[in-house]
């Protein structure tokens, strides 16, 4: 299975769903809120996803827009909080990664999104995964993939 190590373990590849429920052991996740869209959901794909999670309770954010934005990010983080979530699992393209980040940042800390970013407002510079082999995922681009209109509600 091909494997990326930087900063993150990114498992990718035909077969890699099979390897969602040993993950999520390695990493202690035991009930995780998946962050997607509606239009993935009503492809099946996360049914998918369920189904590979060996029963784990979880909670599911299928509210994700093209572009996540402060009050989505908000409303995932009330969903993640109130299930008692301990992990996200992002399903589908670059706006599931990116407002599971968000999530993952504004569970645990206050403060506004843009208080996080490492630069405010950079516009030009935006890490988006589309398909495999995109770079939003990975640990390096995390926080620069904000720009000011994912901060903006």
């Amino acid at each position: 299975m091909p494997l990326i190590n930087y900063l993150t373990q990114i498992q990718f590849g035909f077969g890699s769903l099979a390897q969602l429920s040993q993950e999520c052991t390695r990493v202690s996740i035991q009930r995780p809120l998946i962050v997607t869209d509606a239009g993935v959901r009503a492809a099946g794909l996360v049914d998918r996803v369920v189904a590979q999670l060996a029963g784990l309770p979880v909670a599911i954010f299928d509210g994700t827009p093209p572009n996540p934005n402060e009050d989505a990010v908000r409303k995932a983080v009330r969903l993640f909080n109130d299930s008692r979530c301990d992990g996200l699992i992002a399903v589908g393209g670059g706006s599931a990664i990116d407002l599971a980040k968000g999530v993952a940042v504004c569970a645990r800390h206050a403060g506004e999104l843009k208080s996080f970013a490492l630069i405010e407002g950079i516009g030009s510079y935006h890490a988006r995964h589309r398909t495999c082999g995109g770079r939003a995922h990975d640990g390096r681009h995390r926080k620069r993939g904000w720009t000011r209109r994912h901060l903006d509600t």
